[in-house]
């Protein structure tokens, strides 16, 4: 489900391990993809924290 996606580029999914929750993952350039640590009650709560991450993986980089 995430090898299609854009390196940089955040993806957030509905979780299938906690229904009615929502996971983000981010692919990284190098290939490796980058997880959301726990599941979020709102799609909106997950954008942000993934776009929190992608700040600081990009800071970082």
């Amino acid at each position: 489900m995430v090898s299609s996606q854009q390196p940089g580029r955040p993806r957030v999914e509905p979780c299938p391990d906690k229904p009615g929750t929502f996971r983000w993952h981010i692919r990284l350039e190098d290939g490796s993809v980058v997880h959301a640590p726990y599941a979020f009650t709102t799609r909106g709560g997950a954008e942000l924290s993934a776009d929190l991450w992608l700040k600081q993986l990009s800071a970082a980089a």
